[in-house]
């Protein structure tokens, strides 16, 4: 079995204040995993110690067998992973495209002399182009991004990720502040989006969560409580009264 990406006993503390204890998570490649819980459970912490943002106070992270703990974002980056936020990350002053040869850009070899990272150069605008419509923007690539839709704007931001190169994909949030519709569309775009590719996600929206993972976590106090397949976190008695309720498992 191939994990794109293994916790082992990993712990973060803020001095007396421990936010991460001692969490074991093993993602197969091509997984998508969500990871739910309440406010103040620790999600965004541990997205930030997997991407590099924060340090751990124990344990170790592997990325595709490779030891990540503690290396820069920069470093982490450059070996396949890629973070988006719950807010937008564009350059709103570049267009569509632009911005997605930017992303393009970072995953060409650190050797590489300027002269061949052009931004006219055949490859990356060909991977944009590719990109662009991967997402379906591809009407939008000369509009600057700024003035893009939210929606398509979060659109752009899984782009870019998807630009980079990047295998494994940490989605923070990926339909945080969207109707109902555009929810559901952009579940849909990051299905058929990332097919192939690992996906972990922080999402709220138990809609979102149940219809796109193949396996949840659910973490309460900084704890991993529960990891399983949707019908198994829906019948878990813990996760229930820990954080679902009876009300979301209807």
């Amino acid at each position: 079995m191939t994990h794109a990406l293994v916790l082992q006993g990993v712990e973060k503390r803020f001095g007396a204040t421990q936010v991460v204890c001692g969490v074991d998570l093993a993602i197969e490649a091509g997984e998508r995993h969500a990871l739910i819980g309440p406010n103040g459970a620790g999600k965004s912490t541990l997205f930030q110690l997997i991407a590099g943002a924060l340090a751990p106070s124990a344990g170790r992270i592997a990325l595709n067998g490779r030891d990540i703990t503690g290396r820069a974002p920069y470093a982490i980056s450059r070996l396949g992973l890629a973070r988006s936020f719950q807010t937008t990350s564009v350059f709103p002053r570049l267009n569509a495209c632009d911005n997605l040869r930017c992303a393009a850009l970072s995953a060409e070899p650190r050797g590489a002399r300027w002269r061949h990272l052009l931004l006219g150069s055949r490859a990356v605008d060909e991977r944009a182009r590719s990109v662009l419509e991967a997402v379906g923007l591809a009407a939008c690539g000369d509009t600057l991004a700024g003035a893009l839709s939210y929606a398509q704007q979060r659109a752009l931001d899984l782009g870019m990720a998807l630009a980079s190169g990047a295998h494994t994909l940490l989605l923070d949030e990926p339909t945080a502040g969207m109707s109902r519709d555009e929810a559901r569309e952009a579940l849909a775009l990051i299905r058929v989006a990332t097919a192939g590719k690992t996906v972990v996600m922080v999402e709220h929206d138990m809609d979102a969560v149940f219809g796109l993972a193949d396996r949840i976590s659910v973490l309460v106090g900084g704890r991993i409580i529960a990891t399983g397949t949707p019908d198994a976190i829906r019948a878990n008695s813990a996760v229930r009264a820990a954080y679902l309720g009876p009300e979301t498992l209807r």
